[in-house]
């Protein structure tokens, strides 16, 4: 009975969200990977919403076939009570009225098993996808490391064509995916083919100062957070602004 309550549920709220994004029709940016995939879209949020758009982002996990939906709808979850599922069912109709739908929403999508890339794009139409990085994470899965990368392949070739998708320059399995691209491709990284390149990352009392070259020209960002990830998520969420400019 939960198996078949759960599929029943999937595809309501399904449906109702393609039916919101027919009607509202914001820019949908997707962000993919095995790893650092929720700094990269915590990043693109903050930059959106730095220069004034309205924006909405999957809370916590929400990138599978159900929190996706509920994401976008902007609603909670009613977890593995019943009980809970009815009010979530009810404020999944009434998002089709909602005001104020953000211009922009910055999807994380999630992978773990084959097909999953598919069921989501069948809900999204990005214009924008970012990939941050393709590892053995969720490997058990798939039968080996082809049908993983087959997934982000599957997001990489269903962007829009007049969209962009940005790449991680520095992990060769997501590189070879711009061979894939219908839209324009945009490395991110520290090698030296990346459009958004990391120079230089210093730590600082505070955090760390990053060095971003990009068309002959350097500047410098804070973050009051360490790690090189960091970096590779603010250049990521750097393209994905400039993408949307142009």
């Amino acid at each position: 009975m939960k198996s078949f309550f759960k599929i029943i549920l999937q595809y309501y709220l399904k449906y109702i969200t393609k039916l919101v994004l027919f009607i509202h029709q914001p820019i949908v940016i997707a962000v993919a990977g095995s790893t650092n995939k929720t700094f990269a879209r915590d990043e693109i949020k903050k930059i959106l919403l730095a220069s004034g758009k309205s924006v909405r982002a999957n809370p916590r996990n929400f990138n599978t076939e159900i929190g996706l939906p509920l994401a976008i709808l902007n609603i909670r979850s009613g977890y593995n009570s019943y009980r809970d599922w009815l009010p979530v069912i009810a404020a999944a109709f009434a998002a089709i009225f909602q005001k104020n739908f953000p211009e922009y929403l910055v999807l994380e999508l999630g992978v773990s098993r084959r097909g999953d890339m598919k069921y989501l794009l069948s809900i999204v139409n990005p214009k924008i996808s970012v990939i941050t990085d393709i590892t053995q994470r969720y490997l058990e899965a798939f039968s080996d490391m082809d049908g993983l990368v087959g997934e982000y392949a599957y997001l990489v070739k269903n962007t829009k064509k007049d969209g962009v998708v940005i790449l991680n320059y520095d992990n060769f399995r997501v590189r070879v995916l711009s061979e894939k691209a219908k839209a324009r491709v945009e490395y991110f990284g520290k090698g030296a083919g990346a459009v958004w390149k990391i120079s230089e990352i210093t730590k600082t009392e505070k955090g760390q100062m990053i060095k971003v070259e990009h068309q002959n020209k350097i500047q410098n960002y804070s973050s009051a957070r360490f790690g090189e990830h960091h970096a590779y998520a603010l250049t990521a969420a750097l393209a994905a602004e400039e993408a949307l400019e142009k």
